[in-house]
C-alpha cells in the first residue's frame, strides 16, 4: 500500500530559485523571478496584476504589452501554510500532472512559492456549474485525474483520515482576543463535536467501497476554468493526494446546494455531505469507468 506521489520518468525538472518575495512588496522580488524566466522582458515594462480570490495564498500575474497572453503566475504562499500543506508534494503533484497533460507549466519554485503558466478561460461561479454540460465537462476533467497512475505499481491507500487528524491538531482552543475567542466559543462546534463527526464520517463512508485514485482534493469554483469551445481545466493541484472518489466532488458540489438554514449543524458533517447533486456523481463514476 503507498499514498505517495511518485513523479514518472521524464517528467519535466523544475529549478529552485534563491529568492524570497514579501507579499505586501513584491514587485522587486517578483522581477527577479522574470529576469530568469522571461530575459527577454524589459523590467520597466513587466506589469503586474494580484489576482483576489485565493484565501490562503497570494497570487500575482506577470506580463508585458497590452494584453495578458503570456502570463506568468507568482504564487506567494500564506503565512504558516507549511504547517497543513506538503510543499514537496506540491510540485510533485505539479510534475504528475503536467506529464498527463492535466496541468499548466510548473515554471520555477522559490524560497516562498512557486511560478507557473496562466490558463486563459474564466474562472466558474456557483450557478455555472448547476449546467448539466458544465458539470459533465467538469466530471470529465476529474476522471482523468482519477485514472493517474501515481503509485509506482502499488496499491494506493487513502491518507484522507491521516490529513483531517493533521488538520485537528492544528485548531486553536482559544483565542487571546476576547471577541475572537467569544466566535470561537459561539460559531464553531467544540473540537469533541468535530472528533466525533469524522469518526462517524469515516465509519460510514468507509463501508462504500469506493476505489481510492489520485484526487483534486479542492474543486472549488474559482479553481474551475473554462476555455469557450474547449474543456474545462482544473489548475491548481496543491491538494493532489490518494483519496476515495466520493471525496472528490465534495468541494464541487457544495456551493451549488441550498445554504444550509438555522437549524442545520455549520459543521464538519454538513461541509463534508452537503446536499449531494446526484447527476454529477454519477457522471463522475462513470466517467472514471470509461477513461
Amino acid at each position: 500500500m503507498a499514498n505517495y506521489i511518485h513523479v514518472p520518468e521524464g517528467a519535466p525538472l523544475v529549478p529552485k530559485l534563491d529568492v524570497t518575495l514579501d507579499e505586501h512588496d513584491y514587485r522587486a522580488g517578483a522581477l527577479k523571478l522574470i529576469k530568469t524566466l522571461r530575459p527577454h522582458w524589459k523590467p520597466s515594462e513587466v506589469k503586474m496584476k494580484s489576482f483576489t480570490d485565493g484565501i490562503t495564498n497570494k497570487l500575482i500575474g506577470c506580463y508585458v504589452g497590452g494584453s495578458m497572453q503570456d502570463v506568468v503566475l507568482v504564487r506567494v504562499y500564506g503565512n504558516k501554510t507549511e504547517l497543513f500543506v506538503d510543499r514537496e508534494n506540491e510540485v510533485k503533484s505539479f510534475r504528475v500532472l503536467q506529464a498527463h497533460r492535466c496541468a499548466p507549466r510548473l515554471y520555477c519554485t522559490f524560497n516562498n512559492g512557486l511560478c507557473y503558466e496562466f490558463l486563459q478561460g474564466v474562472a466558474l461561479e456557483p450557478e455555472h456549474i448547476r449546467s448539466p454540460a458544465m458539470f459533465r465537462h467538469i466530471a470529465r476533467q476529474m476522471a482523468k485525474y482519477h485514472a493517474i497512475h501515481a503509485h509506482n505499481g502499488w496499491v494506493p491507500q487513502s491518507d484522507l483520515w491521516l490529513k483531517m487528524s493533521k488538520f485537528f491538531s492544528l485548531v486553536p482552543t482559544h483565542f487571546e482576543d476576547p471577541e475572537m475567542d467569544q466566535r470561537l466559543n459561539s460559531e464553531v462546534p467544540s473540537t469533541a463535536c468535530l472528533r466525533d463527526e469524522m469518526i462517524w464520517l469515516q465509519q460510514n463512508l468507509s463501508k462504500l467501497g469506493s476505489p481510492v485514485v489520485l484526487c483534486h482534493n479542492d474543486l472549488l469554483c474559482k479553481n474551475i476554468i473554462y476555455k469557450q469551445q474547449e474543456d474545462v481545466s482544473l489548475p491548481k493541484s496543491l491538494h493532489l493526494l490518494h483519496r476515495a472518489i466520493a471525496t472528490d466532488w465534495r468541494c464541487s458540489v457544495c456551493p451549488a446546494r441550498t445554504p444550509p438554514g438555522p437549524e442545520m449543524s455549520n459543521s464538519l458533517t454538513t461541509n463534508m455531505l452537503g446536499t449531494i447533486i446526484k447527476p454529477m456523481i454519477l457522471a463522475i463514476t462513470s466517467m472514471n469507468l470509461q477513461v
